[in-house]
């Protein structure tokens, strides 16, 4: 029973430390990963991520304006992982996009190819 009360008061104590900063460096990640979000495509390709991640960061903002660090960190993480999601759902979906020209590409050339062979071999 002690050693709980012990390791109780250790994660207080610990808990309490780590609250005691503002995240300004992680509220400063998260927004320059909105922004490369948004330089690829985010609003296009992955718009709910996007904005659940900017909704996230102006809570976090707020959480840590009235002091409240630890919880303002989490949101701040939560934030960081959908404006991740939204870059890399973005990224995805434009080299699939990408990848569906190229294909269009590769056909139309082939049927040129074809088409080139046909009338070949109609004047021979």
């Amino acid at each position: 029973m002690r050693q709980l009360l012990l390791l109780t008061s250790f994660l207080f104590i610990t808990t309490a430390c780590a609250s005691t900063k503002p995240p300004n460096d992680k509220l400063t990640q998260v927004e320059s990963t909105i922004q490369q979000a948004e330089q690829v495509g985010a609003e296009n390709y992955a718009p709910l991520e996007i904005r659940e991640a900017r909704k996230k960061l102006a809570e976090a903002r707020e959480l840590s304006a009235k002091e409240n660090y630890e919880k303002a960190k989490r949101t701040a993480d939560r934030a960081m992982v959908d404006a991740e999601l939204a870059q890399m759902k973005s990224l995805s979906e434009k080299a699939q996009k990408a990848v569906r020209q190229l294909r269009e590409s590769i056909r139309v050339l082939q049927e040129e190819i074809q088409n080139n062979l046909d009338k070949t071999e109609n004047r021979s």
